[in-house]
């Protein structure tokens, strides 16, 4: 068959249409997808569609869920992709019985915060009151009942330093002589001694090489004596 000029124009048109059509559905679907991610940038960022209405909180023992919801300050009402988390987990950090706090946005409307609480090493007797204290040294709680076996310390100097060297002592020796201890006593960080239920004393100088000492003890507690010196773990003494 053959084409004449008035076919070949004709299908010349035809394709030019065709082409101007694809053009319009491009443009077109560019415009949708811009306004449709205008809408959506509205609603989440400036409307109220997605607003912070509720705070969940985990993980909390020592410290109440209302404390840490005044801690966190969150702004209800607000877009919750404008709540700063940051800020909102440094505020939490802030109280002493958090080691480490997660904050995160949970949509439509939930802010969530998880709180991991710091770890007991031993509690510190201050003039009567309970003050516990972690492995860092921080003063996270006082009061309460502690548990059965926890070990008690009485510092004369409760500095920052003393403080953890005496949770590094608790956590070396505990293993070795379990519920025996009855007090752990601190007169400075290189005069640290433990008493024990039976009357027997541990000299344990600093707490230097705790986990060699530790390892002395063991061994030297098959003696009979009433104080058993591991301050120099490489000259044990008792007596």
């Amino acid at each position: 068959m053959t084409s004449t000029p008035s076919d070949f124009a004709k299908a010349l048109h035809a394709k030019r249409r065709k082409r101007r059509r694809g053009l319009w559905v491009i443009l077109a679907s560019g415009i949708l997808a811009v306004l449709l991610a205008g809408i959506a940038t509205w609603l989440v960022w400036f409307s109220s569609a997605f607003a912070a209405t509720e705070v969940r909180i985990n993980g909390v023992s020592l410290l109440t869920e209302q404390q840490v919801t005044d801690a966190a300050d969150v702004k209800l009402g607000g877009p919750l992709a404008t709540q700063d988390v940051d800020a909102i987990r440094n505020r939490i950090a802030a109280l002493a019985p958090v080691a480490e706090a997660r904050v995160e946005r949970r949509f439509p409307h939930t802010i969530e915060i998880t709180i991991t609480e710091r770890t007991l090493a031993y509690v510190w007797m201050d003039e009567g009151v309970a003050r516990w204290v972690d492995a860092d040294g921080v003063v996270f709680h006082e009061g309460g009942e502690a548990g059965q076996g926890t070990v008690k310390a009485s510092i004369a100097a409760p500095e920052q330093r003393i403080l953890k060297d005496v949770a590094t002592v608790v956590f070396a020796v505990a293993p070795v002589l379990g519920e025996r201890i009855t007090l752990l006593q601190a007169s400075a960080v290189d005069r640290i001694e433990i008493q024990l239920s039976d009357g027997d004393t541990i000299v344990w100088g600093s707490a230097e090489q705790s986990q060699v000492k530790a390892q002395v003890l063991s061994v030297l507690l098959s003696q009979e004596a009433s104080v058993y010196d591991v301050s120099a773990p490489h000259a044990p003494t008792t007596r």
